[in-house]
């Protein structure tokens, strides 16, 4: 097996986007077929690929927002213990000015998402919050924290992070938090910090594991990233992106093994991932075909890895991608 892909994906897929130019703004409301609002669900932003540029958690409005945006379609998931994950597609258009002396806001966007109940009873997720008793002071300053990180006030935010932290130290979100902003930043030591104490309060919370598998895939740590994103999926089984990342995080470690044992069982595992992210995903998420074509071309077989390409440009006809796979299609097609 050829160590060089053709397809090339590997980052691509599984970081999120860095540095975002524009300042549009997306702002939702989750609420349940009931009507009320769900708080605490896991919202994530994808781009185009599928990379997640954004995460976050609603607040007990059902609220949550994600700024410095730049024109393109993106893909709002929210996943909720009891709740089927649900997924909604969002373009910003960069069509809309409002303008002030210091800022600029190119588009605003707003979006409610219903979340429907599971069909079978729901046993407690241990991917979702627990209850924590925590004094008031640092409640309060975990609430204005997390405000002022929504302002795009990061210093701000993280300072009264550490103020919360201090003063009630087992305070689960507040390192949590802390963990996800630092790596937002790409201040992976004080990420990893703060995720490891997390990790210390509760282990049983997927987003800590998940949050640390982003940090070890810029690091380009892929084994590390793949036991990361493989037990965030193991305790939040409806984690469509756990599943999705811990796929692309196998078969990155697939491409650096010389055993050609473990070569297989490494993509045998990649394509159980892959059909257990198409399923929750309600098979929207069409970058699954992409990481097909490149499990298909590891093992050889390049028409294979075609079909999942053209599978993929059926899905996604007008995707940015396009070009690229379809130059990649006729490289493969012309390779004995």
């Amino acid at each position: 097996m050829g160590r060089r892909s053709t397809l090339a994906l590997a980052a691509l897929l599984v970081l999120p986007a860095a540095a975002i130019a524009q300042n549009s703004l997306l702002r939702g409301k989750v609420r349940g077929n009931s009507g009320a609002v769900v708080n605490n669900a896991t919202v994530e932003l994808r781009g185009s690929t599928g990379a997640v540029v954004g995460q976050a958690f609603t607040r007990n409005d059902g609220d949550f927002s994600f700024s410095r945006l730049s024109p393109g379609e993106y893909e709002v998931y929210i996943t909720m213990s009891g709740y089927e994950p649900t997924l909604q597609r969002v373009e910003m258009r960069d069509s809309m000015r409002l303008s002030t002396a210091s800022d600029a806001i190119s588009e605003v966007v707003y979006i409610e998402v219903v979340l429907h109940p599971r069909a079978e009873p729901a046993l407690a997720s241990p991917g979702t919050s627990f209850a924590q008793d925590v004094p008031k002071v640092a409640r309060a300053a975990y609430t204005k924290g997390i405000s002022r990180i929504r302002e795009g006030k990061s210093e701000e935010g993280i300072a009264l992070l550490r103020e919360a932290t201090a003063e009630f130290n087992d305070y689960f979100d507040a390192h949590l938090a802390l963990g996800f902003e630092f790596y937002k930043l790409g201040k992976d030591g004080e990420a990893l910090e703060a995720l490891e104490r997390a990790r210390q309060i509760n282990d049983r919370i997927a987003v800590v594991y998940y949050t640390f598998g982003q940090v070890m895939v810029r690091q380009q740590k892929f084994r590390a990233a793949e036991y990361a994103f493989g037990k965030a999926a193991e305790l939040n089984d409806s984690h469509v992106n756990a599943h999705f990342n811990h796929a692309v995080a196998l078969i990155e470690v697939a491409l650096r093994t010389k055993v050609p044992a473990e070569i297989q069982t490494l993509l045998a595992n990649a394509d159980k991932e892959l059909d257990r992210a198409w399923e929750l995903s309600g098979k929207k998420l069409n970058t699954v075909f992409l990481q097909r074509a490149r499990i298909h071309e590891e093992r050889g077989d390049k028409a294979a890895a075609a079909r999942a390409l053209e599978g993929y440009l059926k899905a996604e006809p007008d995707s940015k991608d396009a070009a690229w796979v379809r130059e990649a299609i006729t490289k493969l097609k012309a390779k004995k």
